[in-house]
């Protein structure tokens, strides 16, 4: 073994210098390439910097802007509020008299009309009662004409033949059988007004619901309701909307200008169109809203305490310029845009604004027709600052 131990050692020696030579070569071939990368970006960036169009951080480059001008079209979204069904008039049918129902005389759920005759009570008392009365005013005049009579023949003797007490008690008797008589036909007539209450007609048109008495069942004043009568046409429909809306449906509705149509819980349009018919008079406190009626034909779909949608829009509407949303800004003064002068230079243009769908907003003041609005690159501008335009004649139009 000890013979062989130098001539290992001869072999190792060569391997092991050979690989720290390596080493350093790759390490100075990873130096020079990175020094080649560096430089060769460096001249790179040198070079775009230089190419016209290129390199958005170079000097004197514009902020590049897209326009689209403002054009004219008809906004006339519906604005849309959740509505109540709400019946004209309706009706609680009690008895004003006491006694056993006789006759129910009409078919649940059926419309009637006014004067239709909906519940009978047995009336045997009542007309016993009224021929009482016509008796007791038969009495009261055969007393009054005997009287008067008695009267009229002291009148016309000697007065010498008749003291003026028996004038004075002839007259007093004339008076008090008239006022007897008075009484008696007073009472006959409220005798006549009890009979006339044994029937219970209908005091309006409508659809009459549940009966809550039945044929035998003991009525008196102080029963619940007999029945309900429900005006269903016209019917009206009641929403609320917010004080700043409201105030102009009431300066607008005036003239027709707004129109009001109902949309059904199955999400179709309700094919008679509804009557402005009246607007509350006190705004709710606690939501800042006012309640408004429209009056509408009834074709059997709508009944009270339905839940329908109630659009609104104007009946004519008129074309004004528009705007594109995305080139609506807003702060605490309100909504501006973005507009391009002759020279490309930025300017700040507070608009107001009108209704809106999902692509414009219609301008009631603020541009006009052929105004150039930024609609992109908003980010990059300010006022005063030159822009590079991109026009862009793709603006969406309102439907």
């Amino acid at each position: 073994m000890s013979e062989n131990t130098p001539a290992n050692a001869e072999i190792q020696a060569p391997v092991s210098q050979a690989k720290k030579t390596n080493t350093r070569e790759s390490i100075i071939v990873w130096i020079i390439a990175t020094v080649c990368l560096v430089t060769l970006g460096w001249y790179a960036r040198q070079f775009t910097f230089k190419m016209p169009g290129m390199g958005g951080n170079r000097p004197n480059a514009l902020p590049k802007v897209v326009v689209r001008e403002v054009t004219e079209d008809v906004v006339n979204p519906p604005r849309k509020y959740v509505g109540t069904v709400d019946a004209i008039q309706s009706v609680d049918i009690r008895a004003r008299v006491v006694g056993y129902l006789k006759e129910v005389a009409f078919q649940e759920g059926a419309f009637v009309k006014e004067g239709d005759l909906l519940f009978a009570i047995d009336d045997e008392d009542y007309a016993a009662r009224v021929a009482q009365r016509k008796a007791e005013v038969e009495m009261a005049s055969t007393a009054l004409d005997r009287d008067e009579k008695v009267l009229k023949r002291l009148e016309s003797a000697d007065s010498r033949s008749i003291s003026q007490l028996d004038l004075d008690n002839a007259r007093s008797d004339v008076s008090s059988k008239k006022a007897a008589l008075a009484e008696a036909k007073a009472n006959l007539q409220l005798a006549e007004i009890d009979l006339k209450h044994t029937k219970v007609y209908a005091p309006i048109a409508g659809r009459i619901g549940k009966k809550f008495a039945s044929t035998g069942d003991y009525i008196s004043a102080i029963s619940t309701s007999l029945a309900k009568i429900v005006q269903v046409d016209p019917i009206r429909v009641v929403f609320s909307v917010p004080d700043r809306e409201a105030f102009k449906i009431h300066a607008t509705k005036q003239q027709n200008a707004l129109r009001g149509r109902i949309l059904l819980p199955d999400g179709t349009e309700y094919e008679k169109p509804g009557a402005w018919d009246f607007i509350g008079n006190e705004m709710a406190s606690d939501t800042a809203t006012l309640p408004v009626w429209l009056r509408v034909p009834n074709t059997g779909l709508l009944l009270p305490g339905t839940f329908v949608t109630v659009l609104v829009d104007g009946t004519t509407a008129q074309k004004t310029p528009v705007v594109d949303i995305m080139s609506v800004t807003r702060n605490v003064q309100g909504a501006y845009v973005y507009t391009i002068n002759a020279s490309n230079r930025v300017e700040m243009c507070r608009v107001h604004l009108g209704s809106s769908n999902d692509k414009v907003y219609a301008v009631e003041s603020g541009l006009k027709k052929g105004d150039r609005v930024i609609v992109e690159g908003m980010q990059s501008i300010r006022p005063g600052v030159t822009v590079e335009v991109i026009p862009d004649v793709t603006a969406p139009t309102a439907k």
